[in-house]
């Protein structure tokens, strides 16, 4: 007589089995992502190769850009199976690379309820909808928001807690500041996290707003009070979420034209979000993760962008053993601090204190005479330099105010004062930058990347309500970076303002806020110099000038179509051009959810 068949013992086996063989091939990944074979004539052809700024046709080969130039020479050489894609004077460009963005942030944030000064003009529809929305939730739900802006909704008040208690008292309620500075948290949501009036602040400049007595008002500055928070409610809208909502955002680079990102400043206690966006990206799978994958753990693998990885501070269990990890595909490559904060919080680190007016100290509740301070100081970065340097990691510092960029050079400038080791550090946001730190940074091999959308969304409010005319009118001055030849960036800080290219660009090229008034057009660069920013440029930042950024023999295959040509138009029409196709490593990317 058999015996019965041992369900649990055949489960076991069986994990036991992927798990074992995973171990043998998980130094020898299976390559799932093979290249077409695609040639491309028949209109404008922007290399952003210095030695070849243009082409007649592109011939790209299993991924791989082939050769370049006489159409009729290159197709008698291509293979039978090659794509003939006729450009019918569209115009080709290199994928461009967003060099300072945030997807794991932008998937939290994807599908909450939107608060934000883009669609909302008064604080009474703000309220009145978030209300609405509120009657919508079962009791114990989450109720999640983001973009609350007290910049561009006038007079907009921060929410008290006992206002967000009686609005939703059966509700935990988060929201989230635009700027992602700053949060304001209900009663419930405080208490689901394990946070109350005893509760410590966590770290220099992060907090817990407390009134007299010491009790919550709700508000929460800055990431480390908000951790706790992000933990809980993470862990009650579950990984399902996360992981479709992360399929949608890398989905949406590669519409907006970018086929490679640098996630800035990484952090999670659990390291399954970094296999996610690993499996996501990579050109390789382990063994593992295509079972994961099949068994609906993981999602299907799919053509998606590239995506280099910098990990924020405080989750170096994050880091892999080696700088030298990953693929082309997907990296981890440096570790990210905060040396100051923001201008709408007041935690950017200024020389001279904010203006003071009604605007600062009755809405941004600023206190008299205030400049900001450090998150860190001199020696805790510079301590923090040296030792990943050393292990061959890029550091990237957000530093937003004069002062604070001042010092976070000053500090670089100890650490590397005899070295000629390309570091390739970096300089994330930059608002506030002087001549004299220009001057340093292009002998220090620092570098960089411009939040230039400040200008066009808050450019205004910055000059007449925040820091004053004389520092409003010379934010982000891009052209100074060129003209010490210094490889700068732009950036749209995603999901703090959407990842649009020819938005920067636009904004970078004509200074010009969205009211249509002109900041510091001394300031301004070319088109042809914006571009570079987001491919050539961003390339190199990432130690990648070698594979992307131009469309050069040898160089990988991503690439962009547009309905018109960046060069030939007029600056104020470039946020107009459209995106028709985005193609990484000679492969189509699907628009489609």
């Amino acid at each position: 007589m058999r015996k019965p068949i041992n369900i649990k013992s055949i489960l076991i086996f069986s994990t036991l089995s992927v798990f074992i063989i995973s171990l043998f091939v998980s130094y020898k990944k299976i390559d799932f992502i093979k290249g077409d074979n695609l040639l491309f004539h028949n209109g404008p052809i922007i290399t952003m190769d210095i030695d070849r700024p243009s082409a007649e046709s592109v011939y790209i080969e299993n991924g791989i850009i082939k050769s370049i130039g006489d159409y009729e020479n290159i197709r008698k050489t291509i293979k039978p199976s090659t794509s003939i894609i006729d450009l019918k004077g569209k115009t080709l460009l290199p994928g461009f690379i967003d060099s300072h963005t945030h997807p794991v942030i932008s998937a939290f944030l994807y599908d909450m309820i939107d608060l934000s000064g883009f669609t909302h003009n008064t604080e009474k529809d703000l309220w009145s909808h978030f209300s609405d929305k509120v009657s919508k939730y079962k009791p114990g739900e989450w109720i999640l928001c983001k973009g609350f802006d007290q910049v561009l909704i006038p007079d907009l008040s921060p929410p008290k807690i006992s206002f967000l208690d009686s609005i939703a008292p059966k509700n935990p309620v988060l929201i989230a500041s635009h700027s992602l500075h700053s949060y304001w948290a209900n009663s419930l949501a405080f208490k689901k996290s394990g946070i109350n009036k005893s509760t410590p602040n966590p770290d220099i400049g992060s907090y817990y707003g407390r009134d007299s007595l010491g009790n919550l008002t709700g508000y929460i500055a800055e990431q480390a009070a908000f951790d706790p928070i992000k933990t809980t409610i993470l862990q009650a809208i579950g990984t399902s979420k996360l992981k479709t909502n992360s399929l949608m955002v890398m989905n949406n680079y590669a519409k907006n034209g970018f086929t490679s990102i640098t996630s800035m400043g990484i952090t999670t206690s659990d390291k399954k979000v970094i296999h996610l966006y690993d499996h996501i990206s990579s050109q390789k799978s382990s063994f593992l993760n295509y079972i994961l994958s099949t068994m609906g753990i993981l999602p299907k693998r799919n053509h998606t962008v590239r995506n280099f990885v910098f990990i924020r501070y405080d989750a170096t269990h994050l880091l892999p053993l080696s700088s030298k990890n990953g693929d082309d595909f997907f990296k981890i490559i440096g570790i990210k601090f905060w040396y100051d904060g923001s201008p709408y919080t007041g935690s950017m680190y200024l020389k001279k204190p904010y203006q003071e007016n009604y605007f600062t100290k009755n809405i941004l509740h600023f206190p008299p005479a205030h400049s900001g301070s450090p998150l860190l100081t001199k020696d805790q970065l510079g301590s923090s330099i040296s030792k990943y340097q050393s292990n061959g990691w890029q550091v990237a510092v957000h530093t937003q105010g004069d002062i604070s960029t001042s010092e976070v050079i000053e500090t670089f400038e100890k650490q590397n004062a005899n070295s000629e080791i390309d570091y390739r550090h970096r300089l994330e946001h930059c608002l506030l930058v002087d001549d004299v730190s220009f001057e340093k940074m292009s002998k220090l091999n620092l570098y960089p990347s411009f939040h230039i959308n400040h200008l066009y969304y808050y450019g205004e409010k910055l000059e007449n309500k925040i820091i004053g005319s004389s520092r409003g009118r010379r934010i982000l001055p891009a052209n100074l970076a060129a003209e010490k030849a210094i490889k700068f960036t732009l950036h749209a800080d995603q999901p703090m303002f959407p990842s649009e290219p020819f938005s920067l660009i636009q904004t970078a090229v004509s200074r010009k806020t969205k009211e249509g008034k002109t900041l510091g057009k001394q300031y301004a660069i070319n088109v042809y110099k914006a571009l570079e920013a987001m491919t050539i440029n961003a390339a190199w930042q990432i130690k990648m000038e070698d594979k992307l950024g131009s469309i050069t023999e040898g160089k990988y295959a991503d690439l962009i179509i547009l309905d018109q040509n960046p060069l030939n138009i007029g600056y104020n029409s470039l946020r107009n051009i459209k995106v028709i196709e985005t193609y990484v490593h000679g492969n189509k990317i699907s628009f489609r959810p």
